[in-house]
């Protein structure tokens, strides 16, 4: 197991994909950071606010639920990009049985998951520094900050394996691309907006998109309504929290454990998939 493990990370480190789509992670967390300024801008306007606001917070929830669309297609595309390379032969008549070549695969793409999530969390950050200005209430309480960041790590970590065995059950290396993309931005965003203000619309926060983006954002939100209305936070009316939800996404009176346990099954739905049919398919 250990060589397999090896074998994969070399496999990775060889080719161009992990640092192409490790890229717009770091790229947009610091953009996602420097919108901060707007945010701060139009507050200092308004005159409402007396203390810095840890916009932080909401950064790297912006920027989490941005990025991790990169680590699903690097997952996706380690797996599927075997078959479109005709690498796959080699690597299942080398290694036996194949349930250890997915095994190994979901743990260097995990380790993977773990870099992207970290550098999104450090970049968005510095974005937040630079953009709304240096001090660490910029972030609230340092255990919130850490808090948000872990989930956002975890979150990176958890979309990286649902796309191993995203790619290993379709294998076709432009499938495991455009389905993902339109699934996200126009399938599962036509639904939800379908089922508002109907009897179903309490599905929304179980759908898959949604749960991945609540792992970070249904922690974020409340840490930073918390940090800002103080005692007052019980009288903060609903609408200020939508609104936020809205722009950094998640859901209203949502835990977001409860998004990390509604997702972790989909990603283990896909890899118990990815295994089962994998171990019976052809190969050429």
């Amino acid at each position: 197991m250990p060589a397999l493990i090896r074998a994969e990370f070399r496999k990775i480190f060889t080719t161009n994909l992990w640092w192409a789509m490790l890229i717009p992670v770091v790229v947009l967390a610091f953009c996602a950071g420097w919108l901060g300024t707007a945010f701060v801008g139009l507050i200092d306007m308004i005159e409402q606010f007396q203390a810095t606001l840890p916009l932080g917070l909401l950064s790297v929830s912006l920027s989490t639920n941005i990025g991790t669309i990169f680590a699903l297609l690097f997952g996706a595309m380690s797996f599927a990009g075997e078959y479109r390379n005709n690498t796959i032969t080699a690597t299942y008549l080398t290694a036996n049985p194949r349930g250890a070549v997915l095994a190994a695969k979901l743990t260097a793409c995990g380790v993977v998951g773990l870099t992207y999530g970290l550098a999104n969390v450090l970049f968005a950050s510095l974005g937040a520094l630079l953009g709304a200005g240096p001090g660490l209430a910029n972030f609230g309480r340092i255990g919130d900050w850490l808090s948000v960041g872990g989930a956002g790590v975890l979150s990176m970590l958890l979309w990286a394996l649902l796309g191993v065995g995203f790619g290993a059950l379709v294998t076709n290396a432009v499938l495991v691309v455009i389905a993902p993309l339109v699934y996200k931005f126009v399938i599962e965003f036509t639904v939800s907006i379908s089922v508002m203000e109907t009897t179903l619309s309490g599905i929304g926060p179980y759908l898959p998109a949604a749960a991945g983006n609540g792992i970070v954002s249904n922690l974020a939100v409340p840490l930073f309504v918390s940090a800002v209305a103080g005692p007052d936070e019980p009288n903060t009316p609903r609408g200020a929290f939508e609104l936020l939800h809205l722009f950094f996404g998640g859901t209203y009176d949502h835990p977001w454990w409860l998004s990390l346990l509604t997702f972790a099954c989909y990603a283990a739905a896909f890899v118990a998939g990815a295994w089962f049919v994998g171990r019976r398919r052809d190969i050429a």
